[in-house]
């Protein structure tokens, strides 16, 4: 009797050592990742906070291929590519070295982006919005109303949202 319970004793102990082990290990990797992510993501919004949203796409790209589940990078590739389009309309800002773009092909891979974004994270509320900006551009308003009163229902005080609504309406 007094063997079992030392066998067992012993073998709780050595569970015990193990998992500690596997904690700190795994949290040390995890550590890494984290490190290297927040890295790739200050290299890609320094552009897009330049508006040098090609370049940043680019950066989303590359981190996208490291991290495929981050919805937050989709949601900022899909806000670059939605300025992007905002470039090549009647809207423009003056912009050094602009491309002719096609809005209505940067509208469709915004919205591409915020879907996959919102496959990860259904309550994203830029995606939502996004989402709802994109259908609104392709005259699809009752779409893009669905959108934003889901976005409402997550974050019924989001002034961008309520805008986009009183836009839509009138």
């Amino acid at each position: 009797m007094i063997i079992k319970y030392i066998m067992i004793e012993n073998s709780l102990k050595l569970f015990t050592v193990f998992f500690l082990t596997m904690i700190l290990t795994t949290s040390f990797a995890f550590a890494q990742n984290m490190d290297e992510y927040n890295k790739l993501l200050a290299e890609a919004v320094e552009p897009f906070s330049k508006g040098e949203y090609e370049k940043a796409i680019k950066i989303f790209d590359d981190i996208l291929e490291i991290y495929p589940t981050e919805s937050r990078i989709y949601e900022l590739k899909g806000l670059a590519l939605s300025n992007l389009r905002l470039e090549s309309t009647l809207a423009m800002q003056p912009q050094q070295n602009t491309t002719v773009r096609d809005p209505s092909n940067l509208n469709r891979l915004s919205m591409l982006e915020f879907y996959k974004a919102l496959e990860i994270n259904p309550n994203s509320v830029l995606a939502l919005n996004g989402m709802a900006l994109g259908f609104g551009n392709f005259g699809e308003y009752l779409e893009a109303e669905h959108y934003l009163k889901k976005s409402l229902e997550i974050e019924p005080n989001n002034e961008i949202t309520q805008n986009y609504i009183i836009s839509l309406e009138k």
